[in-house]
């Protein structure tokens, strides 16, 4: 079918009220269903780190060939430019084409590593330069100035040039769903659209979620997330993050293929105590004004935005700190701002307009989704700045806060968030300081694994686990492999000393979230981002060594027995 040339003026969006407990939308499907014993994965905040990471996380995954049992993945900013485009490119590009393939440590060689295929997604970590991203902000800014765009989608649209249009995904005409049937149903409710107007998840892929902080009130200066988790303190203090920002509160938001919100309820709480959350509106709805009228079977109608929510809003928000600093100056916020209304009682309240920031302000792992839908089995991937036994003021313990933070204990750098973000019962980070702490001495890769419960009430509005009320949780920790190190070739090993101001990598594999490399904010080079991925890659494959281990530890595949690893 062929896309209107005009969108039509109203919309019919369908909403979703929470309920205590869920459903979730997507949840009724088999093959995203928590309940089904699929497994979770969440890839953490980290920009360019986090990305080059979650890349070849990902691809151990699939190599193993365990990610069948995934339901859903949880992505925070820079994991989120990783797990959008990974989850909706088209079919026209293979799995192992987005991935690569894993390659042997003894078999990485320099000039290999200077390399990467353009069907790969890493490839768009090449073009974050400052000359290219000084350019598309330029280029917005005009726009801007021509009335052509609103200022606060700049920093969107630049990701979108950036990391979707390599993988056929900047189409600004293009809305995005779940799947054919959703499209189907959007369109017989919504005649004016057509169907070429959505990208939808790639067939058999997991859920997908992009992590997102809503910001209230949005007057005051926002500094948290990836961004301030720039450089260990031995190399740069530039970003020490230690704002203190009263009289601002966070609020968890989630961006997926079907729907949009948080199923939190803060009544009262919003813009002119107007009430927040309380469910999810269709994705392609998101970013509307006010409803016109009660709705009907679930359908409320509403003015078409401005501007269609893309992907590239979703990731823009999930990542929305870099360009929030410039909040603490008073100009116009080029993070993203979208107008919302609460899905309860809808026609009675009006829409405001609020600050979607990064969703590592409040939280960077992007476990949140996964625990709210009660999966079991839950890979944690948190992709740190900072090694293990690290004394950097953002740990505590020597682990990262951002995991510390979920036990209850905050570093002395807390990057400006005051907000309780405890999850689980300070007691039981003694299993995730003790795995960490003996899978280091060991040599290999570092992650811990335990059993864990949720502490209610909590400030996220989780529930507890039904039954023993337990969730078998990996914490899989960014911390060189010495194992994998020892078998590369010696001029590779070498590499790793690199402290060339284009390709430093004397803190590897904990790159900085900006500036790794000298007048460089975001770029990393093709061997940084090789030798991330690849390290990860075998440190995966290598914990799936054994029918039924993930990790040393029994996991069961979704259909209740030992899964059956190829390797």
């Amino acid at each position: 079918m062929p896309k209107p040339s005009v969108l039509p003026s109203m919309l019919n969006v369908e909403t979703f009220p929470a309920q205590p407990g869920g459903p979730f939308p997507e949840q009724t499907n088999p093959r995203y269903a928590a309940s089904s014993g699929l497994w979770g994965a969440c890839f953490s905040g980290g920009g360019p780190r986090a990305f080059a990471a979650a890349l070849g996380q990902m691809r151990g995954l699939n190599a193993a060939g365990v990610l069948p049992f995934f339901g859903a993945i949880s992505c925070v900013s820079g994991g989120s430019w990783f797990g959008v485009p990974f989850s909706f490119a088209p079919d026209s590009f293979s799995v192992t084409e987005l991935l690569g393939d894993v390659t042997a440590p003894g078999d990485i060689t320099v000039g290999g590593l200077q390399h990467i295929p353009e069907t790969c997604l890493g490839s768009a970590l090449l073009n974050l330069t400052d000359d290219t991203l000084g350019l598309l902000v330029a280029y917005y800014v005009l726009q801007y100035s021509l009335g052509n765009l609103s200022f606060d989608k700049i920093w969107s649209r630049c990701l979108n040039d950036l990391i979707l249009f390599p993988f056929a995904l900047s189409d600004t005409s293009s809305y995005f769903s779940l799947n054919s049937a959703t499209v189907s149903q959007i369109v017989t409710n919504n005649p004016g659209l057509a169907k070429t107007n959505f990208f939808t998840l790639r067939d058999n892929q997991p859920y997908v979620f992009a992590g997102a902080t809503q910001v209230f009130p949005s007057s005051l200066a926002m500094t948290q997330g990836d961004f301030v988790r720039s450089r260990p303190a031995a190399r740069s203090n530039a970003a020490s993050g230690e704002l203190s920002l009263p009289g601002q509160f966070y609020r968890h938001f989630e961006y997926s293929p079907a729907y949009v919100g948080t199923s939190q309820w803060f009544p009262g709480a919003g813009c002119g105590k107007a009430d927040f959350g309380g469910g999810f509106v269709q994705s392609f709805g998101f970013d509307s004004g006010t409803p016109t009228s009660a709705p009907q079977q679930n359908l409320a109608q509403v003015p078409t935005p401005a501007y269609q929510f893309l992907l590239s809003d979703a990731i823009g928000s999930s990542s929305a700190a870099i360009a929030a600093y410039l909040d603490e100056f008073d100009l116009d916020p080029v993070f993203p701002e979208f107008s919302y209304w609460p899905p309860v009682n809808i026609g009675q309240e009006q829409a405001c307009t609020y600050s979607f920031g990064d969703g590592g302000i409040l939280e960077n792992i992007g476990i949140v989704p996964l625990l709210r839908r009660q999966y079991k089995v839950i890979f944690a991937f948190v992709n740190s700045p900072y090694p293990v036994g690290s004394t950097d003021p953002g740990c505590y313990m020597g682990v990262d806060g951002q995991i510390t933070r979920l036990f209850g204990y905050i570093p002395q750098n807390d990057f400006g968030n005051s907000q309780v973000t405890q999850i689980f019962p300070g007691t039981q980070f003694q299993t995730v300081l003790a795995g960490l702490t003996q899978s280091k001495q060991a040599g290999g890769v570092v992650f811990a694994a335990g059993l864990f419960t949720i502490q209610t009430p909590n400030n996220f509005g989780l529930e507890a686990y039904p039954g023993n009320g337990e969730v078998l949780i990996f914490w899989m920790y960014n911390h060189r492999n010495q194992s994998w190190v020892n078998q590369l070739a010696p001029g590779v090993q070498a590499l790793l000393g690199s402290k060339a101001p284009s390709n430093y990598m004397a803190n590897f594999p904990n790159y900085n979230t900006v500036f790794q490399n000298e007048d460089e904010l975001l770029l990393l080079s093709a061997q940084q981002v090789n030798l991330l991925a690849d390290m990860w890659s075998y440190s995966i494959v290598s914990g799936f060594g054994q029918a039924g281990q993930a990790f040393g530890v029994s996991v069961e595949s979704p259909n209740g027995t030992a899964y059956s690893c190829p390797h």
